[in-house]
């Protein structure tokens, strides 16, 4: 790469163009920016074209640009207003009656899950018997599993009846926002489908060379089959190569992760990186001939998106094959070029294509990895002078890493809150071995028409990815391999790359102010994570989760937690991580000094303010009652239900601060009321929606206040 040129324009003209995206996807559209952003733009431009044309005057370069900064935010901010369907009047949303039906198109291959299938779609049309509208808008549908369905392809149409519902927002605190995942696909809303509530209407539609890429794919992936591949080495090499990660299962990603490996298992910068260093020297001879620089691009260019058809054009190939062409492209014209204009072309053309893509997490760590490889690779690299071929070959790769995890360790550890601490020796050993794969697989691929070559390359490709697939579970069990378990907020996170960028500026700079200046922005940082050190060490609350049909309430005292959970909870880390572990993470309570059963009603000792007494709790002065299958309060009603003489004793009712009911158990609200005066009602998950519904009502007639965690989520007390 030529580096000898400063002028950078584009990446000075995307910050304010993606800036712009970012503020309409994070913010969407209040009632008073829409009309002011208007007057503004033009403001922009009139300021614009006035310091364009009158050059002399003074500060006219800095307002002439202050200008176009201006109008390119704005530039952002339409084209992702303009990209959202759920604002348009042309949404299905606003015709869909549930018992009209939709002609809806497949536009993704299926995915299976344990108990249906799932298909992304495109709604064309709504109607009903009387009237048909033209709509548009994506639509997430779960199909019942049935013997019909996996028939089901990309291209289908499909008539379709049923509720429509909106996806849900988080219903515990700090967990993965599923909903804003799925908005910034513009996916709004899901349908639960039943066999025989849906009618194939029509096939081979929708894009040809999408028809075409996913064939290709599944041609690929059978020939893996074919030739001996099956298993965990199947669903290694389905990942690796071609992007498909269905057949991955949990151990295998956290193998992979754990030893922070698990950009492997993602095609993306690293794939088309090495396919196009191979290309690069494969049509090297071409710069021999006249015109030669620009015929062996044009090569390069097709085989990278040949390569990306093969995948389906994952998303994460599309980003790194579009980087990958315009580096092509750049370096075709035989004279200085500058990388960030490069990269900030490509990233010009796929916030353009679509804004929502800013805010992906594989967008974001593409582009710091490459920038910061690109920025400080060399410099490591130069700080060792190594002659040995393959020692200077292994330093290469561990600067690469170096730099690269510089860039997106922080990002990943806010997104991820764990950091592979083996991570050069994962690159030293995975990046060769993943390289060997991809040639290997390539080559599998090419000769898998020729029986008995087809065969013994798919036998060797095998023996590699099995020895990849060892040496990433080898390290991921070495002692200490992952530090998990880590929260960095979001503006801790900004401060650690300050951090970075300020340190790196004086290393090279050698000026005492950068130092000065990197020292005060780690203070900061340090600063904030020990308030929040110090708050976390004060705390006291109780939260009550929504997870599923279980019972999951937490108790936290300084940095310890109580668990009162259900059994099929206690000691199910997979559900913990879903429901309970952001909250935990945020607040510094991951140690529970307790996991205590809802049916134990044994007494227990204090622990940190928390006591128990049968089905009554006491937490630094409130007290819950538990209403369940098995609480005393419920055999007695039940027993007074059966016998019309069971003695009644005229007793005030007893004042609790909460009642929680769990279980779905069942029980006559007004007779509770009679032995106990709550101050709130909470129902949990474990009670069926329609169940919690009755006894809010209820409740509520009763005057007492209720939360119903089916409606309204998590029940966070914060105590003083």
């Amino acid at each position: 790469m030529a580096y000898a040129s400063s002028f950078m324009p584009l990446p000075r003209l995307f910050v304010p163009f993606g800036m712009g995206a970012v503020g309409y996807l994070q913010f969407g559209e209040p009632g008073f920016v829409f009309p002011g952003i208007w007057v503004a733009g033009a403001m922009a431009f009139a300021g614009f074209i006035v310091c364009l044309v009158n050059r002399s005057l003074p500060g006219s370069d800095l307002l002439g640009g202050l200008c176009m900064a201006l109008l390119l935010l704005q530039a952002g901010y339409l084209l992702a207003r303009q990209q959202n369907q759920f604002s348009r009047s042309t949404h299905f949303r606003h015709y869909h009656q549930e018992e009209g039906y939709l002609l809806v198109q497949i536009t993704e291959p299926l995915s299976e899950r344990a108990n249906s299938y799932q298909a992304i779609t495109d709604v064309l049309y709504m109607g009903n018997d009387s009237i048909r509208h033209a709509a548009e808008g994506r639509l997430m549908i779960y199909f019942e599993k049935d013997s019909l369905v996996p028939g089901l392809s990309y291209g289908d149409r499909l008539l379709v009846r049923g509720r429509v519902s909106e996806v849900s927002p988080p219903v515990n605190p700090e967990v993965f926002n599923y909903k804003e995942y799925l908005a910034r696909q513009n996916i709004f809303h899901t349908m639960y489908i039943r066999s025989g509530e849906w009618v194939k209407a029509g096939s081979n539609h929708g894009r040809s060379y999408m028809r075409l890429a996913l064939k290709l794919r599944q041609r690929a992936l059978e020939s893996f089959a074919d030739n001996h591949l099956s298993g965990r080495d199947f669903a290694v090499i389905s990942a690796l190569l071609l992007g498909y990660r269905e057949y991955l299962d949990e151990d295998l990603r956290r193998e992979f992760a754990g030893a922070g490996a698990m950009h492997i298992l993602c095609v993306s910068g690293l794939h088309v990186g090495i396919i196009f260093m191979v290309l690069n020297k494969l049509f090297g001879f071409l710069k021999r001939f006249r015109g030669g620089n620009f015929l062996k691009t044009g090569f390069i260019i097709l085989f990278i998106w040949l390569y990306a058809a093969i995948t389906g054009f994952s998303p994460s190939v599309l980003r790194a094959s579009v980087m990958f062409s315009f580096v092509s492209l750049g370096q075709s014209f035989q004279r200085p070029t500058n990388i960030y204009n490069t990269l900030a072309a490509s990233a010009f053309v796929l916030v353009a294509s679509n804004p929502a893509i800013i805010k992906h997490i594989g967008f974001q760590l593409s582009y710091l990895a490459v920038i910061s490889i690109v920025a400080l690779q060399p410099w490591f690299e130069n700080l060792l002078q190594i002659k040995n071929k393959w020692l200077s070959k292994a330093w290469a790769i561990v600067t690469v890493s170096l730099a690269a995890q510089l860039a997106t360790g922080p990002l990943a550890l806010h997104y991820f809150n764990q950091f592979p601490n083996y991570f050069i020796l994962t690159n030293l050993a995975v990046i060769p071995l993943a390289s060997v794969v991809i040639y290997t697989a390539l080559a599998s691929l090419a000769l898998s028409p020729v029986p008995w070559v087809g065969s013994l390359s798919g036998q060797i490709l095998s023996i590699i990815v099995s020895i990849l697939h060892q040496t990433v579970g080898f390290i991921e069990g070495l002692p200490y391999s992952t530090s998990s378990g880590i929260y960095i907020s979001f503006a801790e996170t900004m401060l650690v790359f300050l951090f970075v960028l300020l340190l790196f500026i004086y290393l090279v700079k050698q000026r005492r102010s950068f130092f000065l200046m990197a020292l005060g922005v780690f203070l900061s940082l340090t600063l904030s994570c020990s308030i929040r050190t110090l708050k976390n060490g004060l705390q006291r609350y109780f939260v009550v989760y929504h997870a599923g049909r279980a019972t999951a309430v937490d108790f936290t005292t300084a940095r310890k937690t109580v668990f009162l959970a259900s059994d099929d909870m206690i000691g199910n880390d997979r559900q913990k991580a879903f429901s309970v572990k952001g909250l935990r993470l945020k607040r510094g309570s991951l140690y529970e000094r307790a996991q205590v059963p809802v049916h134990d009603s044994l007494p227990a000792k204090s622990l940190d303010g928390f006591q128990r007494a049968g089905d009554l709790i006491s937490f630094h002065g409130l007290t819950v009652k538990l209403i369940h299958e098995g609480s005393s309060i419920i055999k007695i009603l039940q027993a007074r239900r059966s016998a019309p003489h069971w003695p009644v004793h005229d007793t005030s009712p007893f004042a609790v601060d909460y009642l929680l009911v769990t279980g779905n158990v069942r029980f006559d609200a007004k007779e509770l009321l009679c032995n106990f005066q709550p101050g709130k009602v909470i129902l949990d998950g474990s009670n069926t929606p329609w169940r919690a519904a009755d006894m809010e009502e209820t409740f509520r007639e009763k005057g007492v206040r209720v939360w119903n965690t089916h409606e309204k989520g998590a029940y966070v007390r914060e105590l003083p």
